[in-house]
């Protein structure tokens, strides 16, 4: 069964149709998103940019960096654990400022 089941329809002028159209497009959203989101009071966001793609590739590869060397920590105990500790948590509290930023 459906999670909506409730339909209503509205009436729009030019402006509010173009507004509409541009906001959808802006956000990656359908219209229904859109309007649920704003009934809901959530924050609407733009997509992000292809800048934002490539900063979050770049942290992915650093994130598997940073894997290898706690492998290699773990298995050798030659690296200073709580430097890469310290380092993750940086990393970690980065990329949730990315994310934040961009999304």
């Amino acid at each position: 069964m459906r999670k909506r089941y409730i339909r209503k329809d509205i009436m729009l002028n030019e402006v509010e149709n173009d507004k509409l159209i541009s906001d959808c497009k802006k956000s990656n959203l359908s219209y229904g998103e859109y309007f649920r989101k704003l009934l809901m009071e959530e924050q609407i966001k733009e997509k992000p940019g292809i800048e934002f793609y490539e900063v979050m590739k770049q942290l992915s590869k650093i994130g598997v960096n940073l894997n290898q060397i706690a492998y290699k920590a773990n298995s050798t105990n030659n690296i200073d654990k709580n430097y890469y500790k310290k380092e993750a948590e940086n990393w970690h509290k980065f990329a949730k400022e990315v994310k934040k930023k961009f999304l």
